[in-house]
Order: structure tokens, then sequence, then C-alpha cells
């Protein structure tokens, strides 16, 4: 079974008839594979939090210092980054206020046609930038990130915005009193907070088609999409509005967007950065993380937004926060990558793999040893020869996965907590929500006990078997095209869906890190390339990611049809 492709009015009608009619519901479900797991005998203990027992560490730094990074060694990119704006400031060339006034004036003039920001207050940008302004006059910026732009998914609170997660009417008329733990942390280190970004109604899509906000459109080619559902974050940051967005990944979020617009995104182990203040989309498998112009931003931005919350007593077992080895670059001596080659051949657009053996190629050349596995094909324990976890995994073969239950079961049970307003939701996760009610107890209970066994076999890996990373596209396509249908009522496109997570969803499934670093471009669009680490080994992901900026043959260039860049240029001639 493949799900057609639904825009417009045939979407707006399916909606319509999964409502009337519920056993339609339930038939596409089971199309799905959504049932697939009710007949296989697992034995594994459920896993809901997605920490193996031997990395539940209690030595945090909750008491942490901000990191510095040092300039010497400062990013190259054709984008603008924290040290352009942190140095102008530091050098008197311009000021925050300049360039807060100048943002407001582009967003003013440019936000109902490019659909960046669902919301964004003038007045608060430009106190943050007055403060900040002083600041650096009397010579005390707090940290490297001071008077940086930085935006923020509608996913978590921003005081004195309304957090709607994409929807026309949660939180309408109640405005966050407080900022969430993540953006009160860049507040903190005086960077200048904007407001939400665009987002897919709930999360619930890797597109950001989202009729109730409009659609942000991919800056490197105007009828592409730019990724999602962090869709409006990595837009904001692509076009030269921003150099750091803060996104939410629960089934490749972050990764995504990043991959489509060709940027930085480190999708953080689970627990690492605080959930505290955000709308509770997808509890197990949803992570917050940076979406960034250079790796500098990456991992200056992640050094001061993670770590322990007393808040939230998930991010209670993670190790210290460190950027361990960030500049060593020019020697990999030590490190074993792993590719996979079974995964790669289901790629759906070859320059992507090219782009990405360059990439090996030059760790190899740098001293790392690489090395081929099965990720995981083994068989499911207590079934007897069964080979699924691969297929239940990756969604590959049109099966929907074990990561697929739970996501669409988390998500459906917050979006029920609106049912008097359900008819208010877009057709799409209208959709989405009739054929979740189908999933049952047993459904879910089962997918946590493929969760288990799969976490099981990926610490083996890392452990007992000494790699190191995981080499992987990030997505199997480039940013596809969107139907001008689908711009009024919404789409629902399963197997472009699928091409875009298969390679994202191990990483939320089993609470580890991954990053998406720029590979280059075919036919005017990004290319994206994904690594896997270890739970808690962000700095590992962030030194490689600071390796694959400076590897040769990989373009990096910044739009030209949507850039917005020129904001800091303009500010530093006044």
């Amino acid at each position: 079974f493949q799900a057609p492709a639904l825009y417009g009015l045939p979407l707006v009608i399916a909606a319509n008839l999964v409502d009337w009619l519920p056993f339609l519901g339930n038939k596409l479900a089971k199309d799905a594979r959504m049932h697939s797991l009710r007949d296989l005998t697992l034995i594994e203990q459920p896993t809901l939090l997605p920490i193996p027992q031997s990395y539940k560490n209690q030595n945090g730094n909750s008491g942490k210092e901000l990191i510095t990074l040092d300039s010497e060694s400062r990013s190259k990119s054709p984008f603008y980054s924290f040290w352009d704006y942190h140095l102008a400031y530091q050098e008197q060339k311009t000021t925050p206020t300049k360039v807060a006034q100048l943002l407001v004036e582009a967003l003013e003039e440019g936000n109902d046609k490019h659909h960046w920001m669902r919301s964004f207050d003038a007045k608060s940008v430009l106190e943050q930038a007055e403060a900040s302004t002083e600041r650096y006059k009397q010579g005390n910026p707090i940290s490297q990130l001071d008077g940086v732009l930085v935006t923020i998914k509608e996913e978590m609170d921003v005081q004195g915005h309304e957090t709607k997660g994409g929807s026309a009417f949660i939180n309408v008329g109640t405005p966050a009193e407080h900022d969430a733990t993540v953006p009160q942390r860049l507040r903190e280190a005086g960077a200048i907070i904007v407001g939400h970004t665009v987002m897919n109604e709930l999360g619930w899509d890797t597109f950001t088609v989202n009729p109730n906000t409009g659609t942000p459109r991919n800056p490197y080619d105007l009828v592409s999409s730019c990724g999602g559902s962090s869709g409006g974050s990595s837009a904001s940051v692509a076009s030269g509005l921003v150099p750091i967005s803060i996104g939410a990944d629960a089934g490749g979020s972050i990764r995504i967007p990043s991959s489509f617009c060709g940027l930085y995104g480190l999708k953080t182990t689970f627990g690492r950065l605080s959930s505290a203040g955000g709308l509770p989309l997808s509890q197990t498998l949803d992570v917050y993380g940076p979406i960034t112009a250079t790796a500098d931003d990456l991992a200056l931005t992640y050094s001061i937004v993670a770590g322990p919350d007393d808040r939230d007593p998930n991010t209670f077992y993670q190790p210290a926060v460190t950027l361990k080895d960030y500049g060593l670059t020019e020697n990999l001596e030590g490190l074993t990558i792993a590719t996979v080659p079974e995964w790669e051949a289901k790629v759906v657009e070859p320059e992507i793999l090219k782009r990405i053996h360059v990439f090996r190629d030059h760790f190899e050349k740098l001293g790392a040893k690489i090395v081929e596995v099965d990720l995981p094909d083994v068989d499911l324990v207590g079934t007897g020869k069964c080979n699924v976890v691969f297929l239940i995994l990756s969604r590959l073969n049109n099966g929907l996965s074990a990561h697929t239950i739970t996501i669409c079961s988390e998500m459906c049970n917050f979006a029920h907590q609106f049912s008097p307003k359900s008819s208010a939701y877009l057709p799409h996760t209208r959709l989405m929500m009739a054929i979740a009610d189908t999933i049952t107890s047993q459904d879910y209970y089962k997918a946590q006990q493929v969760r288990t066994h799969v976490m099981e076999r990926l610490r083996q890996y890392f452990q007992n078997d000494k790699i190191d990373l995981f080499l992987l596209p990030t997505t199997a396509i480039q940013a596809p095209e969107i139907p001008k249908k689908a711009i009024a009522h919404g789409m629902s496109d399963t197997v472009t869906t699928i091409n875009a997570m298969v390679y994202a969803t191990l990483g939320n499934f089993t609470g580890v890190p991954a990053v998406s670093v720029p590979a280059g471009f075919h036919n005017g669009k990004p290319i994206g390339m994904q690594l896997i680490g270890e739970w808690w080994n962000e700095a590992l992901l962030l030194r490689m990611a600071k390796v694959c900026e400076q590897t040769p043959g990989i373009e990096r260039k910044h739009p030209e049809k949507q850039w917005y860049g020129g904001i800091l240029e303009k500010a530093l001639k006044e």
C-alpha cells in the first residue's frame, strides 16, 4: 500500500471522511502497517526514558560557567556568525540597537511575504538591544552571544508571546508569563530573543506547510520547502536574518530543515536540554537544539543552553557539559566511524552520497578508521527468524515504525487535550489524529519494547565494538517543491515524508545525539550529511561539525534570492 499524496480540497475531503467514518482510519492505519507489532512476542522491558542505565550520571554541572570560544580559529563562512556581531559591538563599529532597528524594519516589511516569524514584539526586541548596547558601552558584555539575534520555534514559551504550536487556537489570548528554560538561558547570556518562528501545526510533518501561519519558503529555492517542522527557524537563519535559531526535534525536525537549508543542526541527547516551558507534544522523543549558520554558532549556543534544570527531572542524568577537543580538527586518529551501506542504498538522490563520500575520505585522511556495519538488522528476541527491526525503525518498504507508533500516540494525546476544538485543526492534523486513534495500548507498549532492544544494540556498537560515530545522509532527498494547491489547505505526502525522515528517527527513538552539517549543493539546492554519536557525546559531534566546516571540496554559499544578511552590513555603514 502506498498512500497517495493529498493537497488542497482532496485533503479536506479525506479529513472529513475519517471524521465521519471511523473504520476508515483503522483501515488506513492497518494498510500503513501501524498495527504491525501486535503479533510479535517480545520479552524486553519497555523503555520510556531513552537513556541506558549505564549512561545515567548524576554529576551534571548545574552551576556551570559560560564557555568562550577562541577567535583565532573562528568559523570562516559566507554567513554572518555570532563572531561578526560580537566583534563589531566590541570594537564599537555598530551597536545591538542599530542592528535590532534594521531587523525590525526587515520583519515589518517582509514577514507577511516570507512567513519566517509567527510573532515578534518590536518593542521587546529594541529594549533588549538597548540593554545590550549599554553593556558593550560599559565594556561588560555577558557572553559572546550578548546582542546576537536568536529566534525560537513556537513550541517553547517566550515571555509575552502566545505559544500556539502552529495551531490557530492553542493559547490564544494567553501569552506566556515566563520564558521556557532554553530561551531563558539565552536571554541570561545577553542574546536578543526576537520571537516565535513558524512551524507545522503541532510539528506533525516535515515541510512546514501551514495555512494557519503562511508557509515559509526555502531561501535557496522559493518554490521548495525549507523543511520542518522547525521550518521558520531554518528559514530565518538561511535568509541571514539571524545566525541562530532554536528548533525542536522528535523525528528529524532540527536536522531535516538544516539539511534542506544548508545549515548546522544539533539534535541533542534526550535530557541534555531542558524541555521545561515547552508544549509537551511528544514527551519521550522530542528534544530542543540549535540551528545555526556556522559550527561555532552551534557549539557556543549548545554550551549555553545545555545542562541540568530543576524544572525538568530528565536533565538530572547528564554528565558535565563540555566542548572537549573542539579545536582538534587536524587529527582524527583513534576515532572509528561507521558507514551503513544498506541504508546508503536507499538514498533517492545519488548526489547526496557523493558529497558524503567526500567527508568520509577526508575523515580517513585525517586518521579516522572507517568501517561498515548493519544498523541494526537484527532478530527481535523471542520472535524467531524475524528481521523486522530494520523495517520497523527505518520505515523502509512502506512499513511504519515503532517510532511512528510512539510519536503519533504522544502527539495525538496532546492534540486531544483540546477536543472541543479539534475540528479547528488543519485537515492533515485531523487525518493523522484519526489514524493515530486506532493505535492501542498494546501497540504503544510493544513499540517501547522495540525501543529497549534497539537501544541495547546501539549500546553494544558503542561500548563493545568501540564505534564512535555513524556517518549517514540526513535525508534521502533534497528539498521538495511545495505544490501550489497545498498552500490553502495543507498537504499529506507520505512517500516524501518518509524520504525526508528515514535517517532521522533512529536518533529520536534511541535518544542518541546527532548533527546535520552542510554538504554542498546539487541543482542549486543544499545537501546535508549526518553524524550520530553516543549518548551525551555532543562534544565529539560539535568537534566533527568543525572538521566538516573545514573539509575541502564542500561548497558553501548564502542564498541570492532571499538574503537579509545585509542587515549587519548596513549597520556597520551607519
